[in-house]
């Protein structure tokens, strides 16, 4: 708040009946003034709740004009922009020389911005929330199962024994053809026969042939095993140990335990 705000608000604390009549009332007069004075002492304590019912109370008694002045000031205090508003246009409106007019004409300038800014936030759709977790209940601990080695052991075993078995059929295709090659163009009695290369090359083809197939049998059996190994260790009569999750009342508890 600026220097010249809060001094144009003292003055009008301080001469609160300087533009309208007295009250007929003696009684309400003092009372309204009562309000007052407890208003005035709330707003210099920063209660500024306090302050504005208290002046409230005191207009509603005197209708005294500077009043609405004071009330307005303390509206802006709390944010309350539309009673801030209300309250200062009717202070001009009644007191038609005031000499603060230029300065709080300013002031509801400004308040309109508050309003406009105000408004347009309120007009905004609020953003959706998280769609809440959900807690499911079990009577037992949860056991986080791991991957056990002999199911590793299956799976690396399985391909090696389709890639080998891919390598023996497309190496035997071929070596086939190269064979029946060699044998129509170099048996006797058309010629003379292979030639050593020839002959080399026919060795050469069908021991990878057969290292293929050995290989896929060996793959095949390891395969075996470890499924065979795995199916007999799941079923064993011993606990399977892992992780543990138990629900309580207040979440969860880790720890590491097993279940038959």
């Amino acid at each position: 708040m600026g220097r010249s705000y809060a001094a144009a608000f003292v003055v009008a604390l301080l001469c609160p009946v300087a533009a309208s009549a007295q009250p007929a009332d003696p009684t309400r007069d003092a009372e309204a003034r009562q309000h007052f004075a407890t208003g005035r002492d709330a707003f210099s304590r920063g209660d500024f709740a306090t302050a504005v019912t208290e002046f409230e109370r005191s207009y509603a008694l005197s209708r005294r004009a500077q009043l609405l002045y004071n009330i307005g000031t303390t509206y802006e205090r709390l944010h309350r922009w539309e009673e801030a508003r209300s309250a200062l246009q009717r202070y001009l409106d009644a007191v038609a020389d005031a000499p603060d007019r230029a300065e709080v004409e300013g002031r509801i300038r400004i308040i309109d911005v508050e309003i406009e800014h105000q408004s347009a936030q309120a007009a905004s759709p609020p953003p959706t929330p998280p769609p809440a977790p959900r807690i499911v209940m079990v009577d037992r601990p949860v056991v986080v199962q791991g991957v056990r080695p002999w199911q590793i052991t299956a799976w690396v075993g399985g391909g090696l024994t389709v890639i080998s078995g891919g390598l023996a059929l497309g190496i035997g295709l071929l070596a086939n053809d190269r064979n029946n090659t060699l044998i129509n163009t170099c048996a006797p009695p058309q010629h003379s026969g292979c030639s050593e290369a020839d002959i080399s090359d026919m060795q050469l083809r069908q021991g990878l042939v057969n290292a293929s197939i050995a290989s896929a049998g060996v793959f095949a059996a390891l395969t075996v095993t470890a499924v065979i190994l795995d199916q007999v260790l799941d079923r064993s009569d011993s606990p399977s140990q892992g992780p543990t999750v138990t629900p309580t009342a207040g979440g969860a508890v880790l720890g590491w335990g097993g279940t038959l």
